[in-house]
């Protein structure tokens, strides 16, 4: 059977429209959604008594509560972090981020619009180490907002059948641009202030990307 069948029949059985929930699901829809691979929108899933960031997280909270502690950022020149570049003798390669270790403060800073002196470079707050759930010391660069974020989603944990392998924090401006991929787990993304973007694919569609291997710069 082709790719482009199988696409097709997905397709006719599943629909072309992206689900949108009015509130969280039980964890059996959510079983049912995670089972046919789709993605799907879920408005008012959280409230601040549920996420107290979603009231918490002012600039003036986030610079009180963290200001001088050294966080992990991901510096580019493009803000195209783990992307495709031209490498030595114009070969295309798969980078990374130079990762800079600088205080909360100077992060957050350079992403304000009236920043005195904005760096050349593109700062996004990228890890995907657990940094607002580990319980190593080392791992979690957030102590300060961890009680803002619960630790798991019943939902979800029930669904799944274990806790989350991690919580993670993201900030960015507009200039920082994730690059298509997949991730070999489910993730529950919810947004505490501004805006994201996001192009998603059902597995069944991953052959239209016409993926290829690259290797690191030499």
């Amino acid at each position: 059977m082709s790719l482009p069948l199988i696409a097709s029949e997905y397709r006719d059985l599943n629909g072309t429209s992206i689900q949108i929930l009015n509130g969280p699901p039980s964890s059996l829809e959510f079983a049912r959604i995670v089972n046919i691979a789709r993605p799907v929108l879920i408005k008012g899933c959280f409230s601040p008594s549920t996420l107290p960031a979603l009231s918490k997280w002012s600039d003036e909270y986030l610079m009180s509560s963290m200001h001088n502690r050294v966080i992990s950022v991901a510096v580019t020149p493009d803000g195209l972090a783990d992307a495709l570049k031209l490498g030595p003798q114009g070969s295309i390669c798969f980078t990374e981020p130079y990762t800079q270790k600088m205080p909360f403060k100077t992060f957050f800073e350079s992403l304000c619009p009236e920043a005195k002196d904005p760096p050349n470079e593109v700062y996004y707050l990228q890890s995907q180490n657990g940094n607002l759930s580990s319980d190593d010391i080392s791992g979690c660069e957030f102590p300060a907002l961890k009680e803002d974020v619960p630790g798991d989603i019943s939902w979800a944990t029930q669904a799944l059948g274990n806790n989350p392998e991690a919580v993670n924090l993201w900030i960015g401006d507009s200039r920082s641009i994730t690059s298509a991929h997949s991730d070999p787990y489910e993730n529950i993304y919810t947004l505490v202030r501004g805006q994201k973007h996001f192009t998603l694919l059902p597995p069944t569609e991953g052959w239209t990307l016409q993926g290829l291997l690259f290797g690191n710069p030499p």
